[in-house]
């Protein structure tokens, strides 16, 4: 189980997938920003920060004009996690 998620179980999967992610965004910065040495790191620390912002605040801040009033961005996720599941 993890802290993040109780429900979540494969430990060694969801951090292979974690370790993945930051591989493959710090190649991508090294690339796109050559010049900017500690860009991942201030990104990376940047991210962290989030979670101490509520949910409903970031969906707020970066999602709303897109997704509307109606919409909540967690159902939004699951709806498509299960149509990728399904499909």
């Amino acid at each position: 189980q993890t802290i993040i998620n109780p429900q979540l179980n494969d430990i060694h999967t969801i951090n292979y997938l974690h370790n993945q992610a930051q591989l493959l965004l710090n190649t991508y910065i090294n690339k796109q920003y050559p010049c900017e040495e500690n860009r991942y790191f201030k990104l990376i620390t940047l991210i962290s920060s989030f979670r101490l912002i509520s949910s409903s605040i970031i969906e707020e801040i970066f999602f709303r004009k897109t997704i509307g009033d109606k919409t909540h961005m967690e159902q939004l996720v699951k709806d498509m996690f299960k149509m990728v599941i399904n499909s």
